[in-house]
């Protein structure tokens, strides 16, 4: 298997649909997502792949065969600089301008036992006397050096160099009647899609009135990353084609990157976790685990588990988890897994709706207690790698996790 990166250039606005009902006789206007869900990611270049190898078509085993490349992403970057979501353990107070990290504090100053027994509550001050308030959204997007020195306790500064959720752009469609050549009577409908060209800067210290656009607003491309074999790997080295990305067939070029360092965990981050008795996980993407916000790889009564076959056992104490979002989709193929972490096709089924699942958002964080095992090889081995159950969904990059100390 060889591992390389794409590098990929949004020409119109992406349509990332939700799941809200969107066609004739369904409704007239499209909801957009926040981000690109990974398996929307990895359909398309999984299709590009195809297409790009003039030996392979959709015949034969051929889906089932590209459903094993594992695509990992999509995530911004500015010049060689990757962006991750926010920690959901961030609290900014914006009026004092203080930033506080949430963490789990002592059972003996208190205790929950929802969604189980035994999980500390994460704040982020139990002191009586602070004054309460109301925080203030972070920046979406954290420079990947920032967020390691968030990983390590260090303080940051929301600056500039952070980036805003990117801006969504509506249009409005028409049906024409042939025969009149007007609009057919009822026939409009709006779609919503995601300027990934641009993403604003992070809007607390730019004033939009005496700021130009390009200091307002920051030129990104989009990086991901996949996992193949190497009889298909030199058509991955050769990639350089315009291929739709989400809904409505808007056009991305695709192409191999030499960037390789974007994905690669700093060195700090491993010497901290080799030593540290106190381990934090930040979901890079969406995770889809099998007991909804427990991951399987976690044992009920215990909470204890190993993410990573060579990793260290830790024991959950802590989690603060945004609420759970859903991902359908379609199946073109009928299939289902078999032991082996293999697909199989099942043509009882045919093509058809997925079933919804929960996601746990992107930027949630658990916090774990080190039973036994060396911590480093979280960052050697599990950096920007997937949580999931289900190896089809680590496979579709639902779950990348970074880590760090608490």
């Amino acid at each position: 298997m060889s591992v390389t990166t794409l590098q990929l250039t949004a020409h119109d606005p992406i349509i990332a649909r939700d799941g809200r009902p969107f066609g004739i006789g369904q409704g007239n206007r499209m909801r957009s997502l926040d981000w690109p869900l990974p398996s929307v990611v990895a359909g398309s270049f999984r299709a590009a792949l195809v297409k790009a190898n003039p030996g392979l078509d959709f015949t034969k085993n051929t889906p089932l065969e590209v459903l094993r490349v594992e695509v990992a992403g999509l995530f911004p970057t500015v010049g060689r600089e990757l962006y991750l979501p926010a920690p959901n353990d961030c609290v900014w107070d914006g009026d004092a301008g203080k930033i506080y990290a949430a963490k789990p504090f002592p059972i003996d100053q208190g205790g929950c036992d929802f969604p189980v027994d035994g999980l500390r509550p994460v704040m982020y001050s139990n002191d009586p006397d602070k004054l309460p308030f109301k925080p203030k959204p972070t920046p979406r997007w954290w420079p990947v050096g920032e967020l390691t020195n968030w990983l390590l306790g260090k303080p940051v500064t929301f600056e500039a160099k952070f980036l805003d959720a990117a801006m969504t752009e509506t249009r409005d469609h028409v049906c024409l009647d042939p025969n009149t050549g007007a609009v057919a009577e009822g026939q409009i409908f709006t779609t919503a899609g995601l300027n990934m060209t641009y993403l604003p800067k992070y809007s607390e210290h730019i004033d939009s009135g005496n700021r130009s656009f390009r200091e307002r607003f920051a030129e990104i491309t989009l990086s991901a990353r996949v996992t193949i074999s190497e009889k298909v790997f030199e058509y991955v080295e050769n990639l350089k084609t315009w291929h739709p990305l989400g809904g409505e067939r808007r056009l991305v070029h695709w192409r191999q990157s030499d960037d390789v360092d974007l994905w690669r965990c700093q060195e700090v981050v491993k010497s901290a976790l080799e030593t540290s008795a106190n381990i934090r996980m930040v979901l890079a993407t969406p995770a889809i685990f099998d007991h909804g916000w427990r991951p399987d790889w976690l044992d009920a009564s215990t909470l204890e588990g190993k993410p990573f076959g060579d990793g260290p056992k830790l024991k959950l104490v802590g989690a603060s988890i945004a609420r759970w979002k859903a991902v359908s989709g379609w199946a073109m193929q009928g299939h289902a897994e078999n032991g082996d972490g293999r697909r199989v096709v099942v043509p009882s089924r045919g093509p058809g709706p997925k079933a919804i699942r929960r996601m746990v958002p992107a930027g949630s964080v658990y916090f774990f207690e080190k039973v036994e095992g060396d911590g480093r090889v979280l960052a050697t081995n599990g950096w920007l790698k997937s949580v999931s159950d289900a190896p089809h969904d680590r496979r579709d990059g639902f779950g990348l996790a970074v880590w760090g100390i608490w």
